[in-house]
């Protein structure tokens, strides 16, 4: 607790307007603009086109839609946590700050839960793949999003109804305004536990996919076919996950750092420019987003098509 309490003692410290706190605003505000673009592609792709509708793709697009959420309240981010007058607002309208604290908290956490959920459906469709249309069906996957962000919501909301340690004239972050207790055993910890599933699961599903292919596959001509297509479906995920690992790490380890080797590692305060790469970290956040519908169009074929007609190019060409 006492460690925790250096990290928010020292994040209140003003970075000031120079060159590198410039750039990363900047940065964050090209990646999210990014991300926004390509991400309402990807959704007005899924709505127009209706091959596009399966359980996994289902799935892809709450995925979208978080990276639509982390994207679009990034530079609203930005300009209130690293403007003077951004900054006089969060810390004299006590649910500004806890609103806009409590949106980036719920978007960050979509795009883990979607994660995982995405790496339990390739599970059953690598070990399971005869039963996978039994046993993952698209009425299902809605219920299951629906339910998963009730319940997202209901606990990142806490914090608006009283679970909260707001204070006038204080730096607005969720270290502040979020209990240790909350921030620390809810969101952190589920987090980090939900980091090290997900890359577990894909390490079984990696080791599952290679011992598969080099068996012959059985089954009928049709099915053949289906699992092939599975296959690719599954290493486009694998890219989307090591996509993720690569641009969130900087955040997490930088974070365990802050909170756990402030006195070892830092001398006990944690300098401005450890700072500054943590901001920096905080926007590689939209650039993974915005990266995994160019991922999709990559990999997938009906995901290139349909971003080709979505915005008027022939589809005629040879799209292997």
């Amino acid at each position: 607790m006492e460690r925790t309490t250096d990290y928010t003692t020292t994040e209140q410290t003003p970075i000031g307007f120079s060159a590198a706190h410039i750039a990363v605003v900047t940065a964050g505000c090209v990646f999210s603009i990014l991300g926004i673009m390509t991400n309402m592609l990807l959704l007005v792709a899924y709505v127009k086109h209706p091959e596009l509708r399966s359980p996994t793709n289902l799935i892809l697009v709450n995925q979208s839609i978080a990276d639509l959420m982390t994207c679009g309240l990034s530079p609203i981010y930005y300009s209130l946590s690293h403007t003077e007058v951004g900054k006089h607002l969060l810390s004299r309208y006590k649910y500004l700050c806890l609103a806009t604290v409590c949106a980036i908290v719920l978007s960050l956490w979509a795009s883990l839960f979607t994660l995982l959920s995405l790496s339990f459906e390739r599970m059953i469709n690598i070990r399971f793949p005869f039963h996978y249309v039994r046993l993952v069906t698209e009425p299902l996957v809605k219920r299951f999003t629906i339910a998963l962000w009730i319940a997202m919501v209901a606990i990142v909301s806490l914090p608006l109804f009283g679970l909260n340690t707001w204070q006038s004239d204080q730096v607005c972050s969720a270290f502040t305004a979020f209990p240790k207790i909350f921030f620390i055993n809810v969101f952190l910890l589920t987090s980090f536990i939900i980091v090290i599933l997900v890359g577990v699961l894909n390490l079984v599903i990696c080791a599952v996919a290679i011992s598969k292919r080099k068996i012959h596959p059985s089954g009928t001509e049709t099915e053949q076919l289906q699992m092939k297509s599975q296959y690719k479906l599954t290493k486009m995920f694998l890219v989307v996950v090591g996509v993720f690992y690569f641009f969130w790490m900087p955040y997490i380890i930088l974070n365990m750092i802050a909170l756990l080797g402030v006195n070892t590692l830092l001398g006990g305060a944690i300098p401005e420019w450890f700072v500054m790469f943590l901001e920096f970290s905080k926007t590689l956040h939209a650039l993974c987003g915005s990266l995994n519908p160019l991922i999709y169009a990559w990999k997938n074929r009906e995901f290139r098509r349909a971003f080709r007609k979505t915005v008027g190019l022939p589809t005629s060409l040879n799209l292997d």
